[in-house]
């Protein structure tokens, strides 16, 4: 296993294979996908006889944080995990990612029942249900869902599709982001996948002279996600946190839990004992 004990940072070189550049403030956010994780499966394990681990943004398993730091990918993260899922779904978008995040599940996690797919998620989701089992009364099963694009390329129709199988969800929202007004791209050339993302057209949020920032246009763009999510039957908790040391317009990324169990705010609250001080954006 490449995980022993939690450390956001390998203090190892390169193992040969891809590995996708992060900034710093990434360690942060491993931080709270370990938490999120460990909580998730030791209060679930006593509930549910099959545990399913669903990563929709999978990446190669392996950050790049400067030219000698390495840290663990949300697979790597999920996959060490102690309180071990049953099973695995990993999708990645780019061919060179997901020829290294393949490689890695081979050479370290032969022992666990792992499906990797190359391609959009959003043009997937038959055969991601497919390897979900049913859950029955006899035989419980639970699905966690990572969504994590770094961008807005996750589809809203993707995720009611999702719940409809009862799947709980932890989503990390944050814009790549690094100039000054690059929300007007955003409200024009790349309107049809804001719309995409949200459910919804914006207009229905703000109009588009109510934005006059990168931060307000996030600000309510997650919190406007948010209540579409509560809308689809879920319980919800979500906190912002200070992205440090880092190039980016918005500062701030957003990690939200999303389940219709009664144990959501638990599992969050249990998180955020153990995670770094969080930030209103919104109440």
């Amino acid at each position: 296993m490449l995980l022993e004990k939690f450390n956001p940072v390998i203090p190892a070189g390169d193992d040969g294979f891809s590995a996708e550049e992060a900034g710093l403030w990434t360690l942060r956010k491993n931080q709270i996908i370990h938490h999120y994780l460990r909580v998730f499966t030791g209060t679930m394990k006593r509930k549910f006889n099959y545990l399913v681990y669903l990563d929709l943004f999978s990446g190669s398993g392996l950050k790049r944080i400067d030219k000698s730091q390495f840290t663990y990918g949300s697979p790597v993260l999920a996959l060490d995990d102690s309180n071990a899922f049953s099973k695995y779904i990993f999708c990645e978008r780019d061919p060179a990612n997901f020829d290294a995040l393949r490689v890695r599940v081979n050479k370290y996690y032969r022992n666990k029942n792992v499906v990797v797919f190359n391609g959009d998620p959003n043009r997937m989701i038959d055969r991601i249900e497919y390897y979900i089992p049913d859950s029955t009364k006899k035989h419980k099963v639970s699905t966690f869902c990572i969504v994590d694009p770094f961008s807005l390329d996750i589809e809203f129709e993707t995720i009611r599709l999702l719940s409809e199988i009862g799947v709980n969800f932890l989503f990390l929202i944050a814009l790549p982001w690094k100039e000054k007004n690059e929300y007007k791209r955003c409200l024009n050339e790349e309107r049809e996948l804001l719309n995409a993302f949200l459910g919804m057209p914006f207009s229905e949020v703000l109009n588009d002279g109510q934005v006059n920032s990168n931060e307000v246009f996030f600000r309510n763009l997650v919190k406007s996600y948010h209540q579409n999510l509560k809308s689809l039957g879920y319980m919800a908790s979500g906190s912002f946190y200070k992205i440090e040391e880092s190039d980016l317009s918005v500062p701030f990324f957003f990690a939200g839990y999303y389940s219709s169990t009664r144990d959501t705010r638990k599992i969050h609250s249990e998180v955020l004992k153990k995670v770094v001080q969080q930030v209103r954006l919104f109440d």
